[in-house]
């Protein structure tokens, strides 16, 4: 049985997309008898980085959501783009090729996916001996300065400065470093406006002090920027020594990623810690508190949700002593309380990232690119996959499931 073609291939970037397109693309190439020389450059001494950190080391594989309109809607940018790309590789095949390579996901409450050995480890090993099993070249620390496109067709890679590489494919998947958008730039490329997504609130209130740790299963978070339309997200909230953090805000973040950046990351959010329908229903809450509580002191009867640290943090914003007992609390008292409850706004002086797992927001603009193939509609040859295109997703699995899904695609039609 003799090979066909030969064929070479550069994938620039050994992150998670890149890796992920190397071993598909081995697979393609064996399956159609192309003979493939697949070499992937990294610039830095480790591959698969954000894989190791993810999930703090557990890695966040995929979202256990398996209907992909829905899937797509945790996409901040590129949300219509990725329901076709979605339809070829999506959560579920995810779940079956790891399953196929000996390693079981598993899913938690929120829906997030990790390995059943809780470590990001067993990803990476996954990985690294399928790259030895199809005989993939990994080249670690490989600074890439430049692209050309040659009148033949093929690509000329400047490595080190020094060192070229001739290919006939070249898939960037440079996650969001600005080298790989200089890269596209030279080749023609537009990028989109870039800026931080995922990162946490810098705040500094009263309600918040001394409270690191602080969990709130389901808030209700409004955030305000000037002269823009508010932003509204709910679920888990925690707060943290510099401010806010948790699902909900992490979310919010990524939708108001641009918005936020024009803002200089000033801003206020409404928090309504419980998720409480209206005013009326915390009032009757309250009420039924004050009660059943008439001669016991403000500061040790409360909502059974809220703890006894976040509820006297509370009352010392409302200016009300925890000594005062329920009967001598005032309407006026009263309405404070649910006001600090329902609608407690807070200033934002600042962002702050989250851990290491930060993702750009922007980058290769989609237009550009065929989304059938992952193959650049300005330059034959080049392929792009991961957080160097515009798109990006909210925490929980998703940017690494486009990661996944843009690299299979990538893989699959390099090798052609």
């Amino acid at each position: 049985m003799s090979l066909s073609k030969k064929k070479t291939i550069a994938i620039i970037g050994g992150g998670a997309s890149g890796i992920f397109a190397s071993i598909r693309c081995a697979e393609v190439a064996k399956e159609k008898k192309i003979d493939a020389d697949i070499c992937v450059f990294e610039a830095t001494t480790s591959f698969l980085r954000k894989v190791r950190i993810s999930g703090g080391g557990r890695c966040n594989v995929t979202h256990h959501l398996f209907d992909i309109k829905d899937f797509s809607l945790n996409y901040p940018r590129g949300q219509k783009e990725l329901l076709s790309p979605l339809q070829k590789f999506h959560a579920t095949d995810t779940v079956k090729w790891f399953e196929n390579r000996g390693v079981d996901l598993k899913h938690e409450s929120d829906g997030r996916m990790f390995p059943i050995t809780n470590s990001s480890e067993t990803i990476i090993d996954c990985f690294i001996k399928e790259t030895r099993k199809h005989k993939i070249k990994l080249f670690k620390k490989r600074n890439i300065t430049s692209i050309e496109k040659l009148q033949d067709g093929g690509m000329a890679i400047s490595i080190n400065k020094g060192e070229a590489f001739i290919a006939d494919s070249v898939l960037i998947a440079t996650g969001s470093k600005p080298i790989g958008y200089e890269l596209a730039k030279s080749l023609g490329h537009s990028i989109t406006e870039i800026a931080p997504s995922l990162f946490t609130f810098k705040i500094d209130d009263l309600v918040l002090e001394n409270l690191s740790g602080t969990s709130f299963a389901n808030a209700t978070l409004t955030l305000k920027i000037k002269n823009v339309k508010p932003f509204i997200q709910n679920g888990a909230l925690l707060i943290t020594h510099w401010g806010l953090s948790g699902p909900a805000l992490l979310k919010l973040s990524a939708w108001a990623a641009r918005e936020m950046m024009h803002s200089n990351y000033k801003a206020k959010i409404i928090v309504n810690w419980l998720s409480i329908e209206n005013f009326s229903v915390a009032e009757n809450l309250l009420k039924d508190i004050k009660n059943n509580n008439t001669k016991t002191s403000i500061g040790n009867a409360y909502p059974n949700a809220l703890t006894k640290r976040f509820w006297l943090q509370l009352l010392a914003k409302c200016s009300i002593s925890k000594e005062k007992n329920w009967s001598e609390i005032s309407k006026n008292e009263l309405n404070q309380i649910i006001e600090n409850l329902i609608n407690c706004e807070l200033a934002i002086l600042g962002k702050s990232r989250f851990k290491e797992e930060f993702v750009e927001c922007g980058g290769v603009n989609l237009k550009e690119i065929n989304l059938k193939t992952m193959e650049s509609k300005v330059c034959s040859g080049l392929f792009f996959s991961g957080e160097v295109m515009d798109i990006d997703g909210v925490t929980g699995g998703f940017n690494f499931q486009s990661a996944w899904t843009s690299g299979w695609i990538a893989g699959t039609n390099m090798a052609l």
